[in-house]
């Protein structure tokens, strides 16, 4: 998510099971195995402030790699949070899966989103987002078209089980779907929009909290002083 969103809560709807997950020409995969910062041909890490309602500011000292993950902090002693942005510019349409364990503060922001564009409603901005929020509890999807979310309409949201998840959204020219992928391997639906969008984007990374701003509060709740670490296992593109 790079600007504020209205939150609109809707029903748990019922998850389709696909037979398995199905694969194409892989255009990044990432185990962020090692140590140090992420792989810099892949990655680079943001440093900007958003301005509300993000409550802190991106900083390299919050991302680095640990036990197979990717971390990206949040410290609210300092106020400071975590972003990678791809280096890659041009994904387009694809499977896009992301295996993490999300922080469980209140108030905070766990994502995995394509964008590209200026915020602020300009025409040029498109966006494709997973966010995991409500204390890690609550899966948030949204899709931004010319600068708009339709007023809210475009957000669904979904019960989401503790710890480690596969999620994931697959793009293709007139569809946007987003799925989980259980221990068995086999993609279940949240959602499908039927949408257009052709834009290339970077595919982005981050973990931040609320201002505790009107936005904020709307989109993520109070952030209460919490933070700490979102773990990124894998992420994985196909065409």
């Amino acid at each position: 998510m790079r600007i504020s969103k209205k939150c609109v809560t809707a029903a748990l709807v019922a998850m389709t099971t696909m037979s398995s997950t199905a694969f194409g020409q892989a255009l990044l995969v990432d185990d962020f195995s090692g140590t140090g910062g992420p792989d810099s041909t892949k990655w680079t890490v943001s440093t900007q402030n958003n301005g509300s309602p993000f409550g802190c500011t991106f900083a390299t000292s919050e991302v680095w790699k640990s036990g197979g993950n990717l971390i990206l902090n949040v410290n609210p002693n300092t106020d400071k949070c975590a972003e990678v942005k791809s280096v890659k510019s041009d994904f387009k349409y694809g499977k896009y899966l992301v295996r993490v364990t999300p922080s469980t503060f209140a108030g905070g922001n766990t994502s995995f989103f394509l964008y590209t564009g200026t915020t602020g409603g300009a025409t040029n901005h498109y966006e494709i987002d997973i966010e995991i929020i409500n204390g890690g509890k609550t899966l948030h999807t949204n899709y931004f078209v010319k600068g708009s979310d339709n007023g809210g309409k475009n957000v669904k949201q979904f019960n989401l089980g503790a710890g480690l998840v596969q999620l994931g959204f697959e793009w293709r020219a007139n569809t946007i779907r987003w799925f989980w992928v259980g221990s068995d391997g086999k993609e279940n639906n949240y959602r499908t929009a039927n949408v257009s969008i052709s834009n290339n984007m970077n595919l982005f990374m981050n973990h931040w909290y609320s201002d505790n701003s009107a936005s904020g509060v709307g989109f993520l709740g109070e952030h209460t002083g919490g933070g700490g670490q979102a773990k990124y296992d894998k992420v994985e593109v196909y065409k």
